[in-house]
Formats: structure tokens, sequence, C-alpha cells
């Protein structure tokens, strides 16, 4: 947060954690908390999350009294980090704060930061082979009751071991996975794993709607989502890999409840159907213990903003995220801004204003969601002929002048997304990137067909900005109840009944 804002206390704040926390530290280099069985000093989890921040406060922060501290804890870890929950298959199905196969990606980074060849050693000893050879086909995919989130965290691991050795087993590893998650595992918000459980193809994802609240674990998968998304992005260049990032921008952590105090941090979200129906139960609530995992990875989620708006290579600039910002980098020795202004998702258009010392020639590429139909740009008011196929990236190439102006329009129509093959009835609404919901006090739901029908006529703008109503087919009557109103996921707040998912009529 530092690195993108520039706020000095938050960066002082830091740094003076660090240096108190390693006054806990014993002779052997790790926290004093359990002398008399040194397994029990820190966790997998713990040592992982710690070395993480270690590495951000060097990286970001320019901290580089981190890295003797990263060592420290390094070498204690190679001593000490338990290995015997490694199973002879390789895997843990349970997750737990254990999780030791979410170890390597961080341990590779600690080596291309310093080239020590000591932290790629140690990387290579928590390699996940049982559950990463499930997608290049070494292992049957099976992966049903394995942890979501955990089992989404160790792909990073696999991200970070293809770019350190080049091995293209494991990129394969990360893209099949990454379309196994779409096809099997996600609902329409982009989160996955009901009660943080993965699930088989068997219709168990639209069943998961009858039974639990625990529907997604919302930081930590959103997080987790995050990355993946941007190794994926930047090792194979393709835009389709940023509309899962997308999703859970608005739907996911950006639905959250915000945090509060003591502690208090929203882990679930909750995509009941709710019994018994059609009433809604589902509603949004902070987790019943302070401080729970999430309250770690709310931080990082949204501190990882920064680092999933834009991305950039020799050519010029990506565009992966619509969203009020600025950018600067050089292209050739010329320092460039790209300031960008939108109200995106509640508009469908934004706006990118370049500005340098002098001409420039770059190519400014935006994502075009693979949701999307009819996307247009405009420079300088004048419409720009170019190719905006869905799932790929739209290129700009030209000589910019400074005060040069671009303007992307996404159009976005309703459209209604089913859970799984075994349940089409059961589906949610989008309007572009955002789930909508319908107020759940309203017991009626919206009368649809299978397919929906023309939902631009069924479901219109209500007279509140970015909310629906529908237009009913039935005549007006007391005894008949209406359907409430249906708005943004993201825009419920703590303890609004709402429903997510409608039955639709076979």
């Amino acid at each position: 947060m530092y690195k993108a804002t520039g706020d000095v206390p938050m960066h002082d704040k830091a740094t003076r954690l660090m240096r108190e926390w390693v006054k806990t530290f014993d002779a052997d280099g790790a926290p004093y908390f359990a002398p008399s069985t040194k397994e029990l000093y820190l966790s997998h989890y713990s040592w992982d999350k710690t070395i993480y921040g270690l590495l951000d406060l060097y990286y970001f922060g320019g901290e580089k009294d981190a890295l003797p501290v990263l060592e420290r804890m390094t070498d204690w870890g190679v001593k000490y980090l338990d290995r015997s929950n490694k199973s002879p298959a390789g895997y843990d199905i349970q997750g737990f704060p254990v999780e030791w196969y979410t170890l390597s990606e961080n341990l590779y980074r600690a080596y291309q930061l310093t080239g020590d060849s000591k932290y790629k050693n140690f990387a290579d000893v928590w390699h996940y082979d049982h559950y990463w050879g499930m997608f290049t086909g070494k292992e049957p995919l099976d992966n049903r009751g394995f942890h979501a989130y955990s089992h989404m965290n160790t792909l990073s691991s696999a991200a970070m071991t293809y770019a350190v050795t080049g091995d293209l087993e494991y990129l394969k590893t990360i893209v099949n996975a990454y379309d196994h998650f779409q096809k099997v595992q996600c609902y329409a918000t982009g989160g996955y794993g009901p009660t943080e459980r993965l699930v088989a193809a068997d219709g168990s994802l639209g069943r998961s709607l009858e039974e639990e609240n625990n529907t997604f674990e919302t930081p930590c998968g959103a997080w987790s989502v995050f990355k993946l998304g941007s190794y994926l992005m930047q090792f194979t260049g393709e835009a389709r890999y940023g509309d899962w990032i997308e999703k859970l921008v608005y739907n996911g952590i950006g639905a959250a409840l915000p945090m509060a105090p003591a502690g208090k941090t929203f882990y679930y979200s909750d995509y009941r159907l709710g019994p018994p129906a059609p009433l809604a139960s589902a509603r949004k609530v902070y987790y019943w213990d302070p401080y729970p995992c999430c309250s770690g990875t709310y931080i990082q989620a949204v501190a990882d903003y920064h680092n999933i708006i834009y991305f950039k290579d020799a050519a010029g600039l990506f565009v992966n995220l619509f969203v009020p910002s600025e950018v600067t980098w050089s292209q050739g020795g010329t320092e460039i801004r790209v300031t960008q202004e939108t109200s995106y998702p509640e508009s469908d258009t934004t706006s990118l204003a370049v500005q340098a010392p002098e001409s420039v020639a770059f190519e400014l590429r935006f994502r075009v969601p693979g949701w999307s139909e009819g996307a247009s740009v405009q420079i300088n008011g004048t419409r720009a002929e170019i190719a905006c196929q869905p799932g790929t990236w739209a290129t700009l190439q030209r000589t910019w002048q400074s005060g040069d102006r671009v303007s992307i329009q996404i159009p976005m129509r309703l459209r209604l997304v089913p859970i799984d093959a075994q349940h089409p009835h059961r589906a949610a609404l989008m309007y572009g990137p955002v789930v909508l919901v319908q107020d759940g006090r309203y017991t009626r739901q919206p009368n649809l067909g299978a397919n929906g029908g023309d939902l631009s006529k069924r479901i219109v703008h209500a007279d509140k900005p970015f909310e629906f109503r529908v237009v009913d087919d039935l005549p007006p009557s007391p005894f008949v109840p209406s359907t409430g109103a249906i708005m943004p996921f993201y825009r419920i707040a703590a303890g609004f009944p709402y429903r997510m998912y409608l039955e639709l009529k076979a």
C-alpha cells in the first residue's frame, strides 16, 4: 500500500512492527513461542505469511533490513519445518493452517530477488506433485473435498515454479487448472468452494445452494485468484484471464462488508436459495471469531488492486480493469502518464487521457471482456476502426501526443448464468460483470422462462441508478405480491436479505 500511495506513516509502521517482532526471536532464529517443542514455534501457514511480508517489505518498501530476517527465518524453516504432513501421495486434502503446499511461491520470489540458491532449493522441497499432476494428466482429476482456497493458492506456487524453471509442465498445470475451475467450480460471482471444499462435476455446485451459508471464503479466495490471473496474463499474454479477476473485484472482495473494529471481518459470501422456498435467507454477516485468516488476506486482496489494473511490456500498456486510476511508466526513455476516468460498471464507458513531455509511439491495449458484445473505441472523438473481439486485447498502435484521449464503450446487457449443467433452470442474473440480486424481503421471484426470454423487456432500469425492476405479466392486485428491486450484489448491506439464484420455469 505504501508503494502505491506513498503513505510514509504506513511504511514506518510496517518497519517498526518488523523491528520489534525480531526482538522476540531466540538464538535459533525464530519467534520464541514454544521453548519445549521447536516444531511448534511456527506453523507452515504462519511461516509462509511471514516470509511473504518480509519479501514485500523489502521489494515494495525498500527495507533492506528485511533480508537478514528473511534469511534467519529460512534457515530455521530448513532445519525445523515439519515434512511429515507430506503423505506418500504428496497431498493434504484437509487444508487447515498447515498448507505446506503454498510455500514454494514465496521461496521462489526470494530466490528471484536475492539470487541465493538456498531459497530455490527449499522451494523445490514443497512441490505438490499429486495435485498439480491432476491438471496435466499425470494423476486422475478428482479433487472432490479438497480445501478450496488453499488448493487455489497452491497454483501460484506452480506458477512460480514455471517462472523460475521454465518447465512448460507447470504452465500447463495452471492453464488447465484455470479452465477446470471455470467449468466446474465457479459460481456466477467468480466465487468457489462451498463449505470451503472443491466439488465434483456432478451437480454438487448447484445443490450447495440448498444447504450451507458458507458458500465462498471471500477475501482469501479472491486474493488467490488475483495472483493466479496475474501470473497467467503475464506468462501467456492472453486477456481472457482478466475476466475472473474482474468478477471478483465487483462480486467478491468488492462486495464484502468493510473491515470493522476489534477484528470483525467478512469471511463467507452467502448464495443460498433459502429454505423454505420462496423465502430468502441469504445475508451478509461478519465472521463469529475476531481476526480470522480472511482479516489478513482482506488487506492483501485490496492492496493487490494496484497490481491488477495495468500491465506493461516492451511495446506498451495493457488496461485490464476499468477503474478510476493513474499509471506512469517509461517508454523508450519517455515518461508517460495515463489517467483513467470512469464510473464503470455503473456506466459502460471509460476514458483514458495520455500525458507525455513529447510525442511517443506505443501500443495501448485494453481487455475486451468475454461477456461483451459490440465494444468500440474513439480517439479524440473519432471512431477507431480496430477489432474488439471478446476475450482478447483490443490494440491501439500510434504515435501519441500529450492530451490525446481514448474513450472506450463496452455495452452491457442482462443475461442468465446457470449454475451448472445439472441445474440449467437455477441461474443468476448478471449485467455486464456484475451479479444482480433480488430484494429478499419480497417472496415472489421474477417470472422468467428457462431461457429468460427477452430479458431487456422483462427487467428494466428503475428510477434509482443501476437498479432494476421487473415488468410484470400479472395484472395489478392486492393479492399478487411484488418482486421488489433488483440491484448489484455489492450494494447489499449487512443483515439485509437477498436472493441471488433464481429458479426458472422449465
